[in-house]
């Protein structure tokens, strides 16, 4: 759609068309670009329609993208992509400086580079939108053939048309998507000048308002702004140019190192968890990653993590790992007693490098004094040149104060690329606060008793404003306590991995009641889905928890002090989405490629 372009662009177009077999339609006279846009929907028959400016500069795979955002739901009418300058689509920002944000790209990163990093790092959740930027919009053929064209007659000067459109296809019972994982480039065009564009602009608000009402458009404006799915996105578009920068300075450097973890466990926990989650992050970055179990736990653990992409090896027996592990750069114990098994190694000359991820204080599991106290405690000891590394200052800290060891701190860190909140029609009661906990009768230190209890005063408090879900309970384990109250939560019992992220996309809160954590891995995968944390003071969680910004920090051995904390914030609701807004900025740079690094460096440097 030519509308009244210049005499070389006019004989470029032709060019074009001719070669491309493509329809030509040319105003003489410009039009503008509502009347224009029109005239080009009118002409055409496909079952879908694309709206492209001529400021932009699409990415790979932009259109394959927002067809298949579409093609998701039949419900779906309207779709957009990512860009740099697009009000409520743009990424990382969507304002600065109190006009809407420009984002130029950083130096050295190249516009069809940043499509494949959106796409690369995408989750496909397709958000829903009240509101679409038109300088790319997709839509249904069905959508016009419901409601018709943009109104000529209130918008033909420009600005506010696509606002019109959407706010008439959601009236009409159709579905705004944004296609996350599509990114195309907006140079924003120098058809107007700034003030001439915030004149139109504010006519157009006007205009709206008038048609549609002042309440649908402000409901709008604060989804687009506020709506969970969307900070994420922002959120994690920032930290992903780190990211990626990473991942390719590592890969430069340790590309080939072989590793193999000791990973003696059953069933999925925190602690397998991140050394799954990592050896991901350190496979992504050309390093070889082997899991080493027991054969016993074989079923157990294929069961727990279904399709693993991890190599996993079995053995009968941890004799047999001294022999396996020489074939490695690095071996890596992952609990106390399989330090045990690798401390054999250290005579070997020219052996792999010996490590051991901590990851809790294990001496305070056990009673002390006992034979597992004794083990637990000397396992920090028993190989003098092992390196020792940890998730966090306070586990560091313990080690150096009862052991004289000092393990490396590498860092808090979160499955990103499996934690992130889910589309808002995902979750039951937009009105009903959803709050969940972990309860795990057979873990004492996890505080199964004070979880059930806070919980129950909070039903007791909150009645149907509120919805509890708990999870973590054994089939098999001791029973919950609470009796009766325990009737008025809904119980997931264990979980696999992928199913806690469900769950934790539909909380507002999540409580974890424990004694102490050495990090808190739950309430980090709650933010990440974009729940506010309650987590104990006690314990390594101040590593990401800041308190009353991003998350609650409290005395867990207080029932009453929870309750209060709790409550209060679930009276205030601007104070719970500026925490869930600091929640998911704050995760998002907790990514596992840094402490995957941390690790690399530790062992090799």
């Amino acid at each position: 759609m030519d509308d009244g372009s210049c005499d070389d662009t006019r004989a470029y177009l032709r060019e074009f068309c001719a070669e491309q077999f493509a329809t030509l339609l040319r105003n003489e006279t410009a039009m503008g670009y509502t009347f224009a846009a029109n005239q080009g929907m009118r002409a055409s028959s496909a079952g879908y329609v694309i709206l492209l400016n001529s400021d932009t500069i699409v990415t790979l795979g932009w259109l394959e993208k927002m067809v298949a955002c579409a093609e998701s739901d039949p419900k779906v009418g309207l779709v957009g992509p990512l860009s740099n300058t697009a009000s409520w689509q743009s990424v990382p920002k969507i304002e600065e400086d109190g006009d809407w944000a420009t984002n130029p790209l950083p130096e050295g990163l190249s516009i069809a580079e940043m499509g494949g990093l959106v796409a690369k790092y995408s989750g496909q959740v397709y958000p829903r939108m009240s509101f679409l930027n038109g300088f790319c919009l997709l839509i249904r053929r069905k959508v016009m053939d419901d409601i018709g064209l943009f109104d000529e007659e209130a918008f033909g000067r420009g600005y506010g048309e696509e606002n019109d459109y959407c706010l008439r296809a959601r009236q009409a019972g159709w579905m705004l998507a944004l296609a996350d994982d599509a990114y195309v480039y907006h140079a924003q065009s120098k058809s107007y000048s700034h003030e001439k564009r915030k004149m139109l602009a504010d006519h157009a608000g006007m205009q709206l308002a008038a048609k549609h009402g002042g309440d649908i458009i402000a409901q709008g404006v604060d989804q687009c702004r506020w709506d969970r799915v969307l900070v994420s996105i922002r959120a994690r578009a920032s930290a992903n140019l780190f990211r990626e920068s990473l991942v390719s300075s590592v890969r430069t450097r340790w590309e080939g190192k072989r590793i193999l973890f000791v990973l003696p466990v059953m069933h999925a926990g925190g602690g397998s968890n991140v050394v799954i989650t990592e050896a991901r992050a350190m496979m992504r970055m050309g390093v070889g990653v082997t899991l080493l179990n027991l054969a016993v736990h074989k079923r157990a653990f294929d069961q727990s993590y279904p399709g693993l992409d991890v190599p996993v090896l079995y053995v009968d027996s941890s004799a047999e790992i001294p022999d396996l592990a020489v074939a490695y750069d690095a071996v890596i114990a992952t609990a106390n007693r399989s330090v045990q098994w690798i401390a054999p190694l250290q005579s070997a000359a020219g052996g792999p490098v010996l490590g051991y991820y901590i990851q809790d204080f294990e001496p305070y599991f056990f009673t002390e004094g006992s034979a597992d106290y004794q083990a637990a405690m000397a396992s920090y000891t028993l190989v003098p040149a092992m390196r020792l590394f940890t998730k966090t200052q306070w586990n560091r800290d313990e080690v150096w104060a009862k052991t004289g060891q000092s393990p490396v701190v590498v860092g808090a860190s979160v499955d990103v690329n499996l934690f992130f909140p889910r589309r808002q029609e995902q979750r039951a009661g937009a009105d009903v606060l959803h709050i969940v906990a972990m309860v795990r009768p057979s873990t004492p230190r996890r505080n199964p008793e004070g979880t059930v209890a806070v919980l129950s005063k909070l039903k007791d408090a909150f009645g149907n404003r509120i919805a509890v879900s708990i999870f973590g309970a054994e089939k098999d384990g001791p029973p919950i306590p609470g009796g009766a109250d325990v009737a008025r939560f809904t119980n997931y019992g264990q979980l696999a991995v992928e199913e806690t992220a469900q769950l934790l996309s539909s909380a507002d809160v999540f409580i974890d009641m424990s004694h102490f954590q050495a990090m808190g891995l739950t309430a980090m995968e709650a933010m990440a889905c974009g729940a506010i944390p309650i987590v104990p003071c006690a314990g390594g969680a101040a590593s990401f928890a800041q308190h009353g910004v991003n998350a609650l920090v409290v005395d867990t051995s207080s029932v009453d002090e929870v309750f209060l904390a709790v409550a209060a914030l679930l009276d205030d609701g601007e104070r719970r989405r500026a925490m869930q807004g600091a929640a998911l900025a704050t995760v998002s740079r907790f990514f596992p490629e840094q402490p995957a690094n941390a690790i690399l460096e530790t062992l090799f440097h």
